[in-house]
């Protein structure tokens, strides 16, 4: 698949997932030219909605090697419509325009919802519903109003808890399936002006890029009494759990002209599990 020549923008680059870095390292090194965006606080904060100032630059030196230019990267408060409005016209001014925008932001954890509903606190069901649904639509209601009547694609982050009502995934899987049905709304409403627009939903990466296990992940294997190795072969039929590329590569499909007629859909990334 080809992206050389596109113009993207990759919100949540940095995230400990490594989805981002991931693909940003597919985009770069296919030839597209990119912007990158994240929200960023000090190693130790609590939460997984932010990224490490030393994981962005990691990113961007690794994105700049591989594009042989420097890639620009912002500090950004992923819901705030006015700091998102000026990435993307920044975004605009350097690149000459866009043609894509990949988002990957999203939060889990206690303080965001985790565990089962009946439990989750209102506070915490806020910001589950602002970091995994509202992030979303932010950066996708700005990116489509740059974008105008040339057209583009829009690839949002979701989650196979958005597509499967799983038991104790808390708010994450409500959030993104709100996600999975933003995507499919705006599909349709732009698709008239060129703009596609899907999701990715991938079951969970088992380990990031620098080998630590999905703590999601280990605790849903956990709840069920078994190691996260034995959840993984018992819940997905390939018997194991994805690597942070294998998300990134159906991204980099989603944006490629390959793609040109996949508008509206949730690509579950899941090995073979079922919803």
């Amino acid at each position: 698949m080809s992206v050389r020549g596109k113009r993207v923008l990759v919100m949540g680059a940095a995230r400990s997932t490594g989805i981002g870095r991931a693909l940003v390292a597919r985009l770069a090194g296919g030839g597209a030219s990119l912007v990158i965006g994240d929200a960023v606080a000090p190693a130790g904060t609590p939460g997984t909605h932010t990224a490490t100032p030393e994981a962005l630059a990691e990113v961007v030196a690794e994105a700049s090697e591989l594009a042989g230019h420097p890639v620009p990267a912002t500090e950004l408060d992923p819901l705030d419509p006015d700091q998102l409005d000026r990435f993307v016209a920044d975004g605009v001014r350097h690149l000459g325009g866009i043609d894509a925008l990949c988002h990957l932001v999203g939060a889990t954890g206690a303080g965001f919802g985790d565990g089962p509903l009946a439990d989750v606190t209102p506070s915490a069901w806020a910001r589950g519903v602002d970091w995994n649904l509202t992030a979303s639509w932010l950066a996708a209601r700005a990116a489509a109003a740059a974008m105008g009547e040339a057209g583009g694609s829009v690839v949002l982050l979701s989650s196979y808890a958005g597509l499967d009502s799983t038991p104790r995934a808390g708010v994450v899987g409500v959030a993104r399936a709100g996600v999975n049905h933003l995507a499919g709304v705006l599909a349709r409403e732009l698709g008239p002006r060129g703009i596609r627009v899907n999701t990715v939903c991938p079951l969970g990466v088992s380990e990031s890029h620098d080998g630590v296990h999905n703590p999601g992940l280990v605790k849903l294997a956990e709840a069920a009494g078994l190691s996260l190795a034995d959840w993984l072969a018992e819940r997905i039929p390939l018997g194991r759990g994805q690597s942070p590329d294998e998300v990134a590569a159906v991204f980099e499909f989603l944006v490629s002209d390959e793609s040109s007629f996949v508008s509206g859909a949730s690509v579950p990334v899941a090995g073979g599990a079922r919803a």
